[in-house]
């Protein structure tokens, strides 16, 4: 295997990776959404 179709294949699969735990995070952050909201208008008042 040649090393830059290895370092390409090690590259893509850490991009998956973030990829996949990004949109989970962002689908854990749908919940919340509205408490963090308030929370960030509260923060700017001060």
């Amino acid at each position: 295997m040649n090393t830059n179709t290895l370092a390409a294949a090690v590259i893509g699969f850490l991009l998956g990776g973030l990829t996949v735990s990004i949109a989970a995070e962002l689908e854990n952050d749908e919940d919340r959404a509205p408490s963090h909201g308030s929370s960030n208008h509260q923060s700017l008042r001060d």
